[in-house]
Protein backbone atom coordinates (compact mmCIF):
# COMPACT_ATOMS: atom_id res chain seq x y z
CA UNK A 1 0.00 0.00 0.00
CA UNK A 2 1.38 3.48 -0.86
CA UNK A 3 3.03 5.42 1.93
CA UNK A 4 0.59 8.32 1.84
CA UNK A 5 -2.56 6.32 2.59
CA UNK A 6 -1.87 5.94 6.31
CA UNK A 7 0.39 8.90 6.92
CA UNK A 8 -1.39 11.25 9.33
CA UNK A 9 0.42 14.38 8.13
CA UNK A 10 -0.42 13.50 4.53
CA UNK A 11 -4.11 13.16 5.34
CA UNK A 12 -4.12 16.44 7.27
CA UNK A 13 -2.41 18.20 4.39
CA UNK A 14 -4.81 16.73 1.84
CA UNK A 15 -7.84 17.71 3.93
CA UNK A 16 -6.62 21.31 4.11
CA UNK A 17 -6.99 21.63 0.33
CA UNK A 18 -10.30 19.79 -0.06
CA UNK A 19 -13.68 21.51 -0.43
CA UNK A 20 -16.19 20.60 2.29
CA UNK A 21 -19.89 21.34 1.80
CA UNK A 22 -21.90 21.21 5.03
CA UNK A 23 -25.71 21.30 5.11
CA UNK A 24 -27.44 21.85 8.46
CA UNK A 25 -30.62 23.83 9.21
CA UNK A 26 -29.96 24.34 12.94
CA UNK A 27 -28.02 27.62 13.10
CA UNK A 28 -26.23 26.97 16.41
CA UNK A 29 -25.11 23.46 15.40
CA UNK A 30 -24.06 24.74 11.98
CA UNK A 31 -21.94 27.54 13.50
CA UNK A 32 -20.23 25.19 15.97
CA UNK A 33 -19.44 22.42 13.50
CA UNK A 34 -18.32 24.89 10.82
CA UNK A 35 -15.66 26.19 13.22
CA UNK A 36 -14.49 22.62 13.82
CA UNK A 37 -14.41 21.85 10.09
CA UNK A 38 -12.22 24.90 9.45
CA UNK A 39 -9.61 23.22 11.65
CA UNK A 40 -9.41 20.43 9.06
CA UNK A 41 -10.01 22.32 5.81
CA UNK A 42 -9.32 25.80 4.48
CA UNK A 43 -12.38 25.60 2.21
CA UNK A 44 -15.66 25.02 4.07
CA UNK A 45 -19.06 26.21 2.84
CA UNK A 46 -21.99 25.84 5.23
CA UNK A 47 -25.60 26.25 4.04
CA UNK A 48 -28.96 25.73 5.73
CA UNK A 49 -30.92 23.79 3.11
CA UNK A 50 -30.67 21.22 0.35
CA UNK A 51 -32.07 23.77 -2.08
CA UNK A 52 -29.20 26.17 -1.34
CA UNK A 53 -26.68 23.33 -1.70
CA UNK A 54 -28.09 22.50 -5.13
CA UNK A 55 -27.72 26.10 -6.30
CA UNK A 56 -24.03 26.34 -5.48
CA UNK A 57 -23.01 22.72 -6.13
CA UNK A 58 -21.45 23.14 -9.58
CA UNK A 59 -19.49 26.28 -8.74
CA UNK A 60 -18.23 25.00 -5.37
CA UNK A 61 -17.28 21.48 -6.56
CA UNK A 62 -17.21 19.78 -3.14
CA UNK A 63 -14.92 16.87 -2.39
CA UNK A 64 -16.62 16.02 0.92
CA UNK A 65 -20.29 16.56 1.76
CA UNK A 66 -21.66 16.50 5.31
CA UNK A 67 -25.44 16.60 5.40
CA UNK A 68 -28.08 16.44 8.10
CA UNK A 69 -30.80 13.93 7.16
CA UNK A 70 -33.70 15.86 8.69
CA UNK A 71 -33.76 19.03 6.58
CA UNK A 72 -36.81 21.18 5.83
CA UNK A 73 -38.07 20.87 2.26
CA UNK A 74 -35.81 18.43 0.43
CA UNK A 75 -34.38 16.06 3.05
CA UNK A 76 -30.82 14.79 3.26
CA UNK A 77 -31.41 11.43 1.62
CA UNK A 78 -33.19 12.99 -1.36
CA UNK A 79 -30.33 15.49 -1.71
CA UNK A 80 -27.82 12.64 -1.81
CA UNK A 81 -29.93 10.87 -4.45
CA UNK A 82 -29.85 14.05 -6.53
CA UNK A 83 -26.07 14.30 -6.17
CA UNK A 84 -25.52 10.66 -7.08
CA UNK A 85 -27.33 11.16 -10.40
CA UNK A 86 -24.23 12.94 -11.73
CA UNK A 87 -21.51 12.72 -9.08
CA UNK A 88 -20.25 9.37 -7.82
CA UNK A 89 -16.90 10.69 -6.57
CA UNK A 90 -17.76 13.15 -3.78
CA UNK A 91 -17.40 11.61 -0.35
CA UNK A 92 -20.68 11.94 1.54
CA UNK A 93 -21.68 11.24 5.10
CA UNK A 94 -24.92 12.00 6.88
CA UNK A 95 -25.62 13.41 10.31
CA UNK A 96 -28.62 11.92 12.01
CA UNK A 97 -30.42 11.62 15.34
CA UNK A 98 -31.88 8.31 14.13
CA UNK A 99 -30.37 5.02 15.25
CA UNK A 100 -32.88 2.74 13.47
CA UNK A 101 -30.73 0.64 11.15
CA UNK A 102 -33.65 -0.10 8.82
CA UNK A 103 -34.22 3.64 8.33
CA UNK A 104 -30.56 4.10 7.38
CA UNK A 105 -30.47 1.17 4.96
CA UNK A 106 -31.61 3.37 2.07
CA UNK A 107 -28.90 5.92 2.90
CA UNK A 108 -26.15 3.28 2.99
CA UNK A 109 -27.05 2.21 -0.55
CA UNK A 110 -26.07 5.69 -1.76
CA UNK A 111 -22.31 5.03 -1.48
CA UNK A 112 -21.77 6.98 1.70
CA UNK A 113 -18.50 7.17 3.58
CA UNK A 114 -20.43 6.78 6.83
CA UNK A 115 -23.17 8.28 8.94
CA UNK A 116 -22.66 10.03 12.28
CA UNK A 117 -25.17 10.12 15.10
CA UNK A 118 -25.84 13.40 16.90
CA UNK A 119 -24.45 14.69 19.19
CA UNK A 120 -21.26 14.41 17.17
CA UNK A 121 -18.18 12.79 18.67
CA UNK A 122 -15.34 14.95 17.30
CA UNK A 123 -12.85 12.08 17.47
CA UNK A 124 -15.15 10.05 15.25
CA UNK A 125 -15.62 13.09 12.98
CA UNK A 126 -11.86 13.40 12.52
CA UNK A 127 -11.53 9.71 11.69
CA UNK A 128 -14.40 9.94 9.20
CA UNK A 129 -12.91 12.99 7.47
CA UNK A 130 -9.56 11.25 7.12
CA UNK A 131 -11.24 8.17 5.66
CA UNK A 132 -12.92 10.46 3.14
CA UNK A 133 -9.56 12.07 2.32
CA UNK A 134 -8.06 8.63 1.66
CA UNK A 135 -10.78 7.96 -0.90
CA UNK A 136 -10.39 11.37 -2.54
CA UNK A 137 -6.65 10.70 -2.96
CA UNK A 138 -7.48 7.51 -4.87
CA UNK A 139 -9.22 9.34 -7.69
CA UNK A 140 -8.29 13.00 -7.50
CA UNK A 141 -4.92 14.52 -8.21
CA UNK A 142 -4.30 17.01 -5.40
CA UNK A 143 -1.36 19.34 -5.99
CA UNK A 144 0.42 22.16 -4.16
CA UNK A 145 2.49 24.78 -5.98
CA UNK A 146 5.45 26.50 -4.30
CA UNK A 147 6.72 30.01 -5.02
CA UNK A 148 9.58 28.52 -7.02
CA UNK A 149 7.06 27.02 -9.44
CA UNK A 150 7.70 23.47 -8.24
CA UNK A 151 4.55 21.32 -7.92
CA UNK A 152 3.99 18.70 -5.22
CA UNK A 153 1.65 15.87 -6.24
CA UNK A 154 0.05 14.18 -3.22
CA UNK A 155 -1.17 11.23 -5.23
CA UNK A 156 2.25 10.29 -6.61
CA UNK A 157 4.29 11.77 -3.76
CA UNK A 158 6.70 13.48 -6.13
CA UNK A 159 7.85 16.93 -7.22
CA UNK A 160 7.74 18.37 -10.72
CA UNK A 161 10.27 21.19 -11.13
CA UNK A 162 11.91 22.59 -14.28
CA UNK A 163 10.28 19.81 -16.33
CA UNK A 164 11.89 17.12 -14.19
CA UNK A 165 10.16 14.74 -11.79
CA UNK A 166 11.78 14.06 -8.41
CA UNK A 167 10.72 11.24 -6.11
CA UNK A 168 10.59 11.86 -2.35
CA UNK A 169 11.85 9.71 0.49
CA UNK A 170 9.58 8.93 3.44
CA UNK A 171 11.46 11.47 5.59
CA UNK A 172 11.17 14.16 2.89
CA UNK A 173 7.41 13.53 2.63
CA UNK A 174 7.03 13.79 6.40
CA UNK A 175 9.04 17.03 6.53
CA UNK A 176 7.19 18.58 3.61
CA UNK A 177 3.76 17.61 4.91
CA UNK A 178 4.52 19.08 8.33
CA UNK A 179 5.69 22.35 6.80
CA UNK A 180 2.59 22.59 4.59
CA UNK A 181 0.18 21.84 7.46
CA UNK A 182 1.90 24.63 9.43
CA UNK A 183 2.41 26.97 6.48
CA UNK A 184 1.05 30.00 8.35
CA UNK A 185 3.84 30.03 10.95
CA UNK A 186 7.52 29.45 11.52
CA UNK A 187 8.23 25.90 12.69
CA UNK A 188 11.21 25.47 14.97
CA UNK A 189 14.08 23.12 14.15
CA UNK A 190 13.38 21.24 17.39
CA UNK A 191 9.73 20.67 16.44
CA UNK A 192 10.72 19.40 13.00
CA UNK A 193 13.40 17.12 14.39
CA UNK A 194 10.95 15.71 16.95
CA UNK A 195 8.41 15.06 14.18
CA UNK A 196 10.95 13.40 11.90
CA UNK A 197 12.80 11.24 14.40
CA UNK A 198 10.29 11.08 17.29
CA UNK A 199 12.19 9.95 20.42
CA UNK A 200 15.55 10.13 18.66
CA UNK A 201 16.10 13.77 17.72
CA UNK A 202 18.54 12.89 14.95
CA UNK A 203 21.87 14.55 14.36
CA UNK A 204 22.31 18.19 13.32
CA UNK A 205 24.04 17.10 10.13
CA UNK A 206 21.22 14.65 9.24
CA UNK A 207 18.63 17.40 9.67
CA UNK A 208 20.56 19.94 7.58
CA UNK A 209 21.14 17.32 4.90
CA UNK A 210 17.41 16.57 4.74
CA UNK A 211 16.50 20.26 4.46
CA UNK A 212 19.08 20.79 1.70
CA UNK A 213 17.92 17.75 -0.28
CA UNK A 214 14.30 18.89 -0.10
CA UNK A 215 15.29 22.43 -1.15
CA UNK A 216 17.12 21.03 -4.15
CA UNK A 217 13.86 19.41 -5.29
CA UNK A 218 11.38 22.23 -4.61
CA UNK A 219 13.63 25.29 -4.96
CA UNK A 220 15.73 26.86 -2.22
CA UNK A 221 13.43 29.89 -2.00
CA UNK A 222 10.42 27.68 -1.19
CA UNK A 223 11.67 27.02 2.36
CA UNK A 224 12.25 30.21 4.32
CA UNK A 225 14.68 30.00 7.24
CA UNK A 226 15.23 32.58 9.96
CA UNK A 227 18.23 31.67 12.09
CA UNK A 228 17.24 30.87 15.66
CA UNK A 229 13.51 31.05 14.81
CA UNK A 230 12.66 28.25 12.40
CA UNK A 231 11.46 27.24 8.94
CA UNK A 232 8.38 28.04 6.88
CA UNK A 233 7.14 26.76 3.52
CA UNK A 234 6.20 29.41 0.93
CA UNK A 235 3.36 28.52 -1.42
CA UNK A 236 2.41 30.25 -4.66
Amino acid sequence: MPYYIDNDFSLQTTLKSLHILYIEDDASIRLTLTKVLHYFSNVVLAVDSAEEAMKIYDSFQPDIIICDINLPGINGIDLVKWIRNFDDKSQIFLLTAYTDKSYLLEAIKLSLVDYLTKPIDFTVLEKTLKNAARKVIQYKKVNVRFISGAIYCYQQRNITFHEKIYSLTAKEVKLLDHLIVNKSRMTSKEELQSTLWEDDMGSESAFKSLINKLRSKIGKESIENISGVGYRILLA
